[in-house]
């Protein structure tokens, strides 16, 4: 009987992707390369290309945000540190990971440096988050308690990438796989002190699932059970793996694909907060008031706890992960974007006050609903006595809503305006969406080099 892993390599090294797969990939590489750009210039990745510049690399892959190249998994590195920092990356709810930070600059850059054509890097991307989900459906639930699946399952899911953008055969992919899953990693701890961990798991994911691949091409071996095995990757890091979640459905010729099913995020924190953040923004457009307000309270599912409970809002990148205040900041100026999270807007007095109103806990029935749904019931007592109520299951960027191409490219402008103005972010938008043939991946780079 094949396993888990060896049929997972199978998958990689053989699947067809249709085109309206590559055409449903392009929108989250826009996606993707919009929070890579303006995170670059962010402080955890200016550290990350500081260290990077130390180590030295063959210029074969271009670190985004610079005029630097630097070898593909230093690159890789750099560019999914920098697509993770501003919390607007993308994120699958099934797997509880944020697919694209590893996966997209693995394929990017290591295409880049290969010089494959735009439909292959497009492949690799589809495969790369198939592979990337499903392992972390297998994880399960259990796992995110003291793992961050971007950083483990996105391992496995960068080696996928990275797999197929080299033509690994099933052996040398089975090889890449126990490479990447004995380096996959990314532990919770770095919430106690809001530090910049985060960042570092989706770099370390990209880099080393990349590395895997680079090893296998040239025969390095690995354990070919690495995910279903006794001492493997489900094994040890879940409490309820399922094991089936890898391969139920998995074709060459597969009808459905997980891509198609990955959330946009529209504010700028911990998406956690976002159905909490969208209620509260649906009450605000019926005309609720800061000043109307006694007290909020919201009941969300338990799991996510673990990233929010007892987060105060001490730095712009811990207030991404405050309820209180994401939710304060919400009502008082209509949004979440990237202006609500700065040292300024940490110390404004107005926002702080109403956060101290605010409290949050968790519902067993909303429980039950997650991780399909991220639900959130926002209750609103006012200064007369009176309450209003709103709940949302699928916050704005779930499928289930429907984000146009519109919404993608208003998103990436936003972004990117200030570094390549409006009508030149337009126009990559323009491109990466419904340019023939497909972009490649150094033509995507050199169309945002500065």
């Amino acid at each position: 009987m094949t396993g888990e892993t060896r049929r997972l390599a199978q998958f990689i090294a053989g699947a067809r992707v249709p085109e309206e797969i590559r055409t449903t990939s392009r929108r989250y590489v826009l996606d993707w390369l919009g929070s890579a750009l303006a995170g670059s210039a962010m402080e955890p990745p200016g550290i990350v290309r500081q260290v990077i510049e130390e180590l030295g690399g063959t210029p074969r892959a271009t670190v985004l945000g610079s005029n630097a190249r630097t070898s593909a998994p230093l690159a890789a590195m750099a560019n999914a540190a920098a697509s993770h920092v501003l919390e607007m990356d993308d994120l699958d709810r099934g797997s509880i990971s944020h697919p694209a930070a590893p996966v997209i600059a693995t394929a990017l850059a290591l295409g880049e440096a290969e010089g494959v054509d735009g439909d292959v890097f497009l492949d690799a991307v589809a495969v790369g988050y198939e592979a990337c989900i499903r392992t972390g459906e297998a994880l399960g639930t259990s796992h995110y308690d003291y793992w961050h699946t971007t950083g483990t399952a996105g391992t496995i899911g960068a080696a996928a990438a990275a797999a197929r953008i080299m033509g690994l055969d099933e052996e040398r992919t089975v090889q890449a796989l126990g490479s990447a899953g004995t380096t996959a990693a990314g532990l919770w701890e770095f919430l106690a002190d809001g530090e910049m961990s985060k960042q570092l798991h989706p770099a370390k994911a990209a880099h080393d699932g990349m590395l895997a691949a680079l090893l296998a091409r040239r025969g390095f071996t690995g354990a070919s059970t690495i995910l279903e095995g006794p001492k493997g990757l489900l094994a040890a890091m879940s409490r309820a793996p399922r094991p089936d979640a890898l391969t139920e459905g998995l074709a060459e010729e597969q009808a459905r694909w997980r891509i198609e099913q990955v959330s946009f995020k529209f504010h700028a924190c911990c998406r956690h907060i976002h159905p909490a953040a969208d209620a509260v923004l649906a009450l605000r457009d019926e005309g609720l008031q800061p000043e109307d307000v006694e007290a909020i309270h919201v009941q969300i599912y338990r799991q996510a706890l673990g990233l929010l409970d007892g987060v105060e809002p001490t730095t712009p990148y811990a207030a991404k992960f405050s309820l209180p205040f994401a939710i304060a900041s919400a009502l008082r100026f209509g949004d979440l974007g990237l202006d609500r999270f700065t040292d300024g807007a940490i110390q404004d007095q107005a926002t702080l006050a109403l956060a101290d109103r605010i409290t949050f806990a968790p519902d067993s029935d909303l429980d039950q609903l997650y991780p399909a749904a991220w639900p959130s019931i926002a209750t609103v007592r006012l200064r007369d006595g009176s309450e209003r109520t709103s709940r949302i299951d699928h916050p704005r960027g779930d499928p289930e809503g429907g984000v146009t191409n519109d919404d993608l490219s208003a998103k990436f402008v936003m972004l990117t305006g200030g570094m390549l103005g409006d009508d030149g972010a337009e126009a990559v938008a323009a491109s990466i969406l419904r340019a023939a043939p497909s972009p490649t991946p150094a033509s995507i780079t050199a169309s945002v080099a500065r």
